[in-house]
């Protein structure tokens, strides 16, 4: 099993340096350069932009810059925005844990109805419920994210108690007011979550419900709760956790339009405001910190296998 974790480890590492060095070559082959966002004037006088670019780095050589790139990433050093010199590292540090905490919202809203929906949907199969899950369902699957996300900022905006965008505040400062500013777009970022996790969930537990395992179970004189506690979750929870475990990485760390619109200073946020002032550094801090987020949830999953499915821990002991 130690071999196992160590394995998925390192298989992490690798993917997340394909990543920063696919993002890193990416940004710099872009023909865009932060210089162009100077005054006119300065942007066009050749001596002028060689002067800015020798200042910020950009004139060295790219194998030179990735190294030191990767250097500081090492020490948690992420560089300096190249718009106005202030570091990376502590704006990502800043925007961070307000996407977590969005997503982590988005997680609470999208999961326990998801479960009971699903679950219920599953246990009176064919049923009104079970048609009317299954519609409500693909409803919400087909919803665009951010077509969604501007109706309700118009529909349902209200200042004092759902605002639609900005009045931003930390949990720390105001909890209520924190989570009346979140509550809309962690609906919106968690709607087709909770559909998938729904449908994935029922189809899993139908497929359960028609095993020889519940048939003997049943036979045994197993109640139909004890059946369901026991013996379908068991079979239905694994699937459901593959697609949770992406979809949940995708909340937190797939906030870029749903932050946009609600003007939540997020990590989502961050990264737009980069790309449109092409800053290099800060865009990459950002690309780097959500491929950090999303690759450690798909490895808290994977492991997460092993405690919720007996059968992955037996394969790993004959292993």
């Amino acid at each position: 099993m130690g071999t196992y974790i160590l394995r998925r480890a390192l298989g992490v590492l690798v993917v997340m340096f394909a990543v920063v060095t696919g993002m890193f070559l990416l940004l710099h082959a872009s023909p865009v350069s932060p210089v162009n966002q100077l005054a006119p004037q300065v942007a066009a006088d050749p001596v002028a932009r060689a002067a800015v670019e020798h200042r910020m780095g950009l004139d060295r050589p790219l194998l030179v810059q990735y190294g030191d790139y990767l250097g500081g990433l090492l020490t948690g050093d992420m560089g300096e925005s190249l718009y106005d010199g202030s570091s990376v590292a502590d704006q990502v540090g800043r925007a961070l844990p307000v996407s977590l905490e969005l997503g982590f919202l988005a997680t609470v809203l999208a999961g326990i109805p998801a479960l009971v929906l699903g679950t219920w949907s599953a246990l009176r199969q064919g049923r009104a419920v079970d048609r009317a899950t299954r519609v409500l369902t693909v409803l919400a699957m087909s919803l665009p994210g951010y077509w969604l996300a501007v109706v309700l900022m118009v529909m349902v905006d209200d200042p004092d108690f759902l605002p639609g965008a900005g009045g931003f505040v930390h949990f720390t400062d105001d909890p209520a007011r924190n989570l009346q500013v979140l509550l809309l777009p962690a609906l919106v970022l968690g709607l087709a979550a909770f559909a998938m996790v729904t449908r994935s969930l029922r189809g899993g537990l139908v497929e359960a419900y028609a095993s020889d395992h519940v048939a003997f179970a049943r036979a045994m004189g197993s109640s139909r709760l004890d059946v369901l506690r026991r013996v379908a979750l068991r079979g239905a929870v694994v699937p459901t956790l593959t697609v949770a475990g992406v979809l949940i990485g995708g909340l937190l760390s797939g906030t870029v339009l749903v932050e946009n619109v609600f003007q939540i200073p997020g990590l989502g946020q961050l990264m737009v405001t980069a790309f449109q002032r092409q800053d290099y550094q800060l865009a990459l801090g950002g690309c780097v910190a959500t491929a950090a987020i999303f690759l450690l949830l798909n490895l808290v999953v994977d492991l997460l296998y092993l405690v919720v499915d007996p059968r992955t821990r037996q394969g790993l002991a004959r292993a």
